[in-house]
């Protein structure tokens, strides 16, 4: 146990001893390390220099209260009840509409909402039918027969021996047409004359050579994957060739079309055929005998003592044949059901409920148009809405003075709220003067506060004092292009209390505030501005790394202002003019590192403003 205790106190002997080495180590390095400060007079520039951006301002003369006429462009103005110049009273008829063009644009839009109600209605209607449709899966099908079992052994003969056909009979030429011959169209909805639809049995149609294979019957065996065989017969009912019909994987609805029988095969005198190969064929075409599942009495032998003998009871293919009543399967070729598959009918149905919600949406903006007209129907008129005079107005529809020549636009004017206006109304309430403050000046700005404004077009001066300050910022603009592109613009309005008679509306002017503590004179800064890169953001506070009285660098938090060019700093208070102080980065730059005055800036590459 003491060995132990020994050994630990070795231990912290030994590591408290290192640790303290260690600490002198660096203490001794640090001591060596010596930071160059500049005082702050050789570097600051006085908020003077940029007075022309926050002491001077520009603004624009404007009534304290105006009214801005805009004309309905769906409208025309038939008559002007005012000059320019002319005082008005509240209430006066400034204009009138013609009712003729708003009368017609009202029958429009009453129009346009009962054609957009009766769309809904019917897309309604198709949509139920939609969905009553009866998918292709569920199409009535013959029942398949139950044929004996023959062993392989015993299986008969059915060959009918060339000697057993009678000489005055044509073997090409049957005794009448095939069964459910089709002349015209395949529908999706046909009795086969034989067959189940399987690859074994499939379904047997027959045709004429000017038949055509519709197009939802090929999407009814595709979506069905039933296999089909279309015989073609010419006019003397002779068989020519077939179509097997065999549905392949990963078929869409889009790439089936509708194709005749004949397309692309030609049958010459002699009957031999020749097929163009340039032509797209939609099924595999075969020249062999149809698969028929029904043998014809007549093929027969006279001696059947070779046939083997079943019970009545097995002798089911015939009673099938007998019973088989093609009506009891029968679909309306000319209908819906059975035709699309059910998966189509659900994409129907997602379709025409997507067209209902943009034909309500239709409606909600037909409606919407209909109160707008329903609202400019009135009297067709528009009236004054305050006491004053008239600056500006246009001219009725038609109305042109050949005699007036248009003045021609100086491409250089500033941009005016009254250009767009059909008629302006200056109020009576006092004149004011608008101009916009930068975010980072605005508090030194408050309501009742004063400007001297001059004029730089009459050349007259006088006295405003500002009555509102606008809560929401303005737009971008180019005033103050010099401060810190982040910064928000918001107006004030200052009324003119003192000179009023030296302005005219729309002039623009010059403003400089005017210090309370000193009314004859304007207001001056105190704040100076720095290199940007001499100063260090730590959160939301800013500081700079000063010589103390010792010699030492010492953290320092300063008051900021707004930020010039990107690269220049306000600074409100924090350090005077005799501080010194160093580039605030970099390992040696701590609190309690030796200094030494210097004179050089340290300043980044390409800019020289000091």
């Amino acid at each position: 146990m003491k060995k132990l205790i020994i050994f630990l106190l070795c231990v912290a002997v030994l590591g408290g001893g290192g640790y303290f080495g260690m600490k002198k180590y660096k203490d001794s390095k640090q001591e060596k390390v010596v930071v160059d400060v500049v005082p702050v007079s050789l570097m600051m520039m006085p908020s003077d220099y940029f007075d022309y951006y926050h002491e001077s301002l520009e603004g624009r003369i404007q009534s304290s209260n105006t009214q801005r006429v805009y004309i309905d462009t769906e409208k025309l103005v038939k008559q002007v009840y005012v000059e320019e110049g002319q005082s008005v009273k509240k209430g006066d008829v400034i204009l009138e509409y013609d009712m003729t063009v708003v009368e017609l644009e009202l029958a429009q839009k009453e129009n346009a909402v009962k054609i957009a109600e009766q769309d809904i209605k019917m897309a309604n209607k198709e949509l139920e039918k939609i969905r009553n449709y009866k998918p292709s899966e569920d199409a009535p099908q013959p029942p398949e027969p139950d044929y004996p079992d023959f062993p392989d052994d015993d299986i008969p003969d059915d060959s009918i021996p060339d000697d057993s056909i009678p000489d005055d009979i044509d073997p090409d030429v049957p005794d009448g047409p095939p069964a459910q011959l089709i002349t015209d169209v395949v529908k999706p909805a046909f009795v086969p004359a034989e067959g189940v639809g399987t690859l074994e049995m499939p379904y047997i149609i027959n045709c004429t050579q000017e038949a055509e294979v519709s197009r939802e019957f090929m999407i009814r065996m595709a979506s069905e994957k039933k296999c089909a065989e279309i015989c073609v017969y010419d006019e003397d009912y002779r068989y020519l060739f077939k179509w097997i019909i065999v549905p392949s994987e990963g078929t869409t609805p889009d790439s089936l079309v509708s194709w005749k029988v004949s397309d692309g095969i030609t049958i010459d005198e002699d009957g031999s055929a020749s097929i163009d190969t340039d032509v797209k064929h939609y099924g595999k075409l075969s020249f062999t005998n149809p698969t028929t599942q029904k043998k014809d009495d007549s093929s027969k032998p006279e001696d059947d003592s070779s046939m083997p003998e079943f019970p009545e009871e097995d002798e089911e293919p015939d009673d099938y044949y007998d019973s088989y009543d093609p009506n009891d399967y029968y679909i309306d070729p000319n209908g819906t059901d059975y035709v699309y598959s059910r998966e189509d009918i659900k994409g129907m149905i997602s379709e025409k409920e997507d067209e209902i919600k943009q034909l309500e949406l239709d409606l909600k903006q037909a409606n919407f148009e209909l109160k707008a007209a329903q609202k400019r129907k009135i009297d067709g008129k528009l009236y004054a809405e305050l006491d004053g005079i008239v600056k500006k107005i246009g001219k009725a529809a038609g109305d042109t003075d050949s005699e007036d020549e248009e003045e021609e636009e100086d491409p250089y004017r500033e941009p005016s709220p009254d250009d767009d206006a059909f008629a302006v109304i200056q109020g009576e309430g006092g004149t004011e003067v608008v101009c916009e403050i930068s975010e980072l000046n605005l508090p030194n700005f408050n309501i009742g506060d004063r400007f001297n404004i001059s004029s730089w077009e009459t050349d007259g001066s006088g006295v405003a004092e500002i009555t509102k300050i606008d809560d929401e910022p303005t737009t971008y603009n180019y005033y103050g292009w010099g401060e810190n592109p982040n910064n928000s613009s918001y107006k004030v309005h200052a009324k003119i209390v003192e000179g009023e008679e030296n302005f005219s509306y729309d002039n623009w002017v010059e403003l400089s505030p005017v210090d309370k503590k000193n009314p004859d004179s304007e207001k001056s800064s105190k704040s100076v501005y720095l290199p940007i890169h001499y100063v260090r953001q730590e959160g939301g506070d800013y500081y700079v790394m000063k010589a103390d009285e010792d010699g030492r660098l010492k953290k320092q938090y300063v008051k900021v202002g707004q930020i010039m060019y990107g690269y220049i700093i306000e600074i409100k208070g924090g350090i005077s003019y005799k501080d010194k102080i160093c580039f605030p980065f970099g390992k040696e730059v701590k609190e309690g590192t030796k200094t030494r005055e210097s004179n050089e800036i340290l300043q980044p590459e390409n800019m020289d403003i000091f």
